[in-house]
């Protein structure tokens, strides 16, 4: 590296060893990783096709990991029940809420077993099609308690045309139940503000419908499962329910399953649903669902956390031994930057209302992993380690239409990346690992400033972030191979 200028001081001090919980860090790994991707096998300009893009654990070729829900009553909630549920692999639950209380008691519960709350609050702001010339905004002061209360996420069956739109003031995302041989309704199934379908599995004719809307859906990164009614088939209006107890494949939950994985579109929950029956437990039992769960579990487990809604195949090829840079211009869109086969920097953005773009390759001759931030909107910044170990920063100030390169200098160690944030506009930080093994840190405000040499013995690429303006926090590998921060 060159030698260092202490004119300007980030807000860093000395090195401190903290073993942190490392579900943090595992966590973000799996974002990134499942937002992989560019090639320079795959044409730039060309949209990947939809069996590209869908969501797929990424797991052994086997079996799929997938969640388990289980839909029921306030009268279910309680820690003996779903205990029970939970030893069966269940992770979240669906309270279906017949009024207009935030049920506090139950969403506490539901907390405490680490398990995923959603609430139905379907009955109370639908009622099955009564409701309907009733205003969304009618229901502000209710969704107002229920985010008071602590509730995140939202179900519901049918509903108005934007419903979704005014909901996203309350509630961070809407599990959509599309309903009872009615097609594909109102396209909330691939609503921006829809987290994830469940797909009302009961008649053979609707299986067509989950078949078509799961691929749209999948197509705009939603994720998709089934919903399973815990009710025996009289007069025939559990068809699938009856398909998979005799183990017939016309179709059952499993070949439904299955067929998700083998189009590429990997449903992501199996969801049992009891309404509002409080004797939903023993009707699962008596019904054998305990045992349609068992088998299913056989070929799809369940996964061992409710965070999230599982992953999504992005598509592309990344060079060997390096991984992606994300940023976010705003909170409708993302940035992802890989180094792809041909070593080039490759690009491709999200926004929330048309999904993917196609990859674009920015050029460049990349011998790392990229790091991206985003100071402002329409502005981003992407750092990677060039062919002569310097290194180079790629930006764009006009929201994607021009990029440029810059040479930014010093010297990386091989094998190693840069590490970038941005505490505001007008305000870059890069931070490198020096060939003396050292961390190096450089800072952009209008001008770069010389390196500043920050110590330490590092054996990783660095990572950084800003949870505020005049505070950064680096982290890296320690030669004792422990998780070292300088804050």
């Amino acid at each position: 590296m060159s030698t260092p200028e202490h004119n300007t001081r980030v807000r860093i001090h000395g090195w401190t060893q903290r073993f942190k919980k490392f579900a943090f860090f595992l966590l973000l790994g799996m974002v990134l990783v499942s937002l992989a991707a560019a090639t320079a096998n795959v044409a730039g300009s060309a949209p990947l096709t939809t069996n590209a893009t869908q969501a797929q654990p990424l797991v052994g070729a086997t079996t799929h990991p997938i969640q388990y829900w289980i839909g029921c009553p306030p009268s279910m909630v309680n820690t003996a029940t779903l205990s029970y549920f939970k030893q069966q692999g269940f992770t979240a639950v669906v309270m279906v809420v017949p009024n207009s209380q935030t049920y506090q008691t139950q969403l506490n519960t539901i907390k405490s077993l680490n398990m995923l709350p959603i609430i139905d609050i379907e009955m109370h702001i639908w009622d099955g099609g009564q409701l309907q010339s009733t205003p969304i905004s009618h229901f502000a002061s209710y969704f107002q308690s229920l985010k008071n209360a602590g509730w995140q996420y939202v179900a519901s069956e049918g509903g108005r045309t934007g419903d979704l739109a005014y909901m996203k003031n309350y509630f961070k995302g809407y599990v959509n139940f599309n309903c009872d041989q009615c097609g594909l309704w109102k396209n909330v199934y691939k609503d921006p503000f829809t987290v994830a379908n469940s797909w009302e599995s009961y008649y053979t004719a609707e299986w067509p419908h989950i078949q078509n809307g799961s691929k749209q859906a999948a197509a705009f990164r939603i994720q998709n499962g089934i919903l399973a009614g815990v009710w025996a088939n009289k007069g025939g209006d559990n068809q699938i329910l009856a398909n998979s107890l005799s183990g017939s494949s016309t179709p059952s939950y499993l070949s439904m399953l299955n067929w998700s994985y083998a189009n590429g579109i990997g449903f992501t929950s199996f969801h049992v649903w009891c309404g509002d029956n409080p004797a939903g437990l023993s009707q699962y039992k008596a019904l054998g669902f305990d045992k349609v769960v068992a088998n299913l579990q056989t070929y799809y487990p369940p996964t061992s956390s409710a965070s999230g809604w599982g992953w999504s195949k992005i598509g592309g090829q990344l060079a060997s031994a390096t991984g992606p840079a994300v940023c976010a211009q705003n909170a409708n869109s993302l940035d992802v930057f890989v180094q792809g086969t041909d070593h080039a920097l490759w690009h491709e953005h999200y926004q929330s209302a048309s999904g993917w773009s196609s990859w674009q390759n920015l050029g460049g001759k990349l011998t790392s992993s990229p790091a991206a931030t985003s100071p402002a909107s329409g502005v981003i910044d992407v750092f990677v380690r060039g062919t002569n170990g310097a290194l180079y920063e790629k930006t764009i100030t006009n929201g994607g239409t021009t990029w440029a390169w810059s040479k930014i200098g010093g010297q990386i160690a091989a094998g190693t990346g840069p590490a970038a944030s941005s505490w505001g506009a007008g305000r870059l930080d890069v931070f490198v690992q020096g060939t003396n093994g050292a961390l190096y840190h450089k800072w952009y405000t209008g001008t770069w400033s010389g390196w500043q040499n920050l110590g330490g013995k590092l054996t990783s690429s660095p990572a950084a972030t800003s949870p505020a303006s005049g505070v950064i926090d680096v982290f890296v590998r320690g030669d004792d191979g422990a998780l070292w921060e300088n804050p």
